[in-house]
């Protein structure tokens, strides 16, 4: 087991740069993003076009944010890891609002009229006698 983690890190050399710390909470908060805002279209929470404007506004968001942090003077300080932190849940935003999309229901109305509605009429007449 311990030849297999040196074979490991001495085909793939950028393992020994990875710093767990950081990719762990980052790996973990993204999955959680993604499948918090599919769970909640599933739930019928928000409609189709606030999930794609969440999409959209969050790509964009994440476009300048990205070149923020790829800058020359914040590239490799605590700033950039931050923005790079940020960019990464951005993208993880966008990505769940375009699976939001796809597992959207429509949320069903099953509750009957309440006492106080039943004195109010319709403005249409033919649905005032189905009601009845």
């Amino acid at each position: 087991m311990l030849s297999m983690t040196f074979t490991s890190l001495s085909i793939f050399p950028a393992l020994w740069a990875v710093n767990l710390g950081v990719v762990v909470p980052l790996a973990l908060s993204c999955l959680v993003l993604v499948a918090v805002i599919p769970a909640a279209a599933w739930r019928g929470r928000l409609n189709v076009p606030v999930y794609a404007l969440l999409l959209f506004a969050s790509a964009f968001v994440a476009f300048i944010v990205s070149k923020l942090a790829g800058t020359e003077s914040i590239h490799g300080t605590i700033i950039g890891i931050v923005l790079s932190f940020i960019f990464f849940l951005l993208v993880a935003a966008a990505a769940g609002s375009f699976f939001g999309i796809f597992f959207y229901r429509q949320p069903t109305d099953n509750s009957s009229p309440s006492v106080g509605d039943q004195g109010v009429s319709s403005a249409v007449p033919a649905m005032e006698k189905d009601q009845q």
